[in-house]
């Protein structure tokens, strides 16, 4: 499998599943000659574990690092097939802002 790691803000948990918890993650983009604009990527807890961990410590607007698994996914609807990517998270850390300590 493909690793990734990112950095950005919890901005959603959302419970998609009982053995699912889905982050909804942003990060704000400034690139040259363009505006700046926002980039959302939906992440996926499996593990029961960093779930509660998840819950109990971290809210909405703290700012986050991700580190996980890109998974691919095919669905099969009739004869169409669709193919996707999901983002399994594997660790996550709440990051300190400037003026308070890191979240283990």
């Amino acid at each position: 499998m493909l690793s990734f790691a990112l950095t950005g803000t919890l901005n959603c948990v959302l419970t998609t599943a009982p053995d699912e918890l889905t982050l909804v993650i942003s990060s704000d983009l400034t690139l040259p000659d363009k505006r700046p604009r926002s980039a959302w990527v939906l992440c996926v807890a499996r593990d029961a574990a960093l779930r509660a961990n998840i819950l109990e410590r971290l809210t909405e607007g703290d700012l986050v690092r991700i580190e996980g698994e890109i998974e691919q996914r095919r669905r099969q609807l009739g004869e169409l097939a669709f193919h996707s990517v999901g983002f399994v998270i594997t660790s996550i850390e709440g990051l300190a802002s400037t003026s308070e300590e890191a979240v283990p």
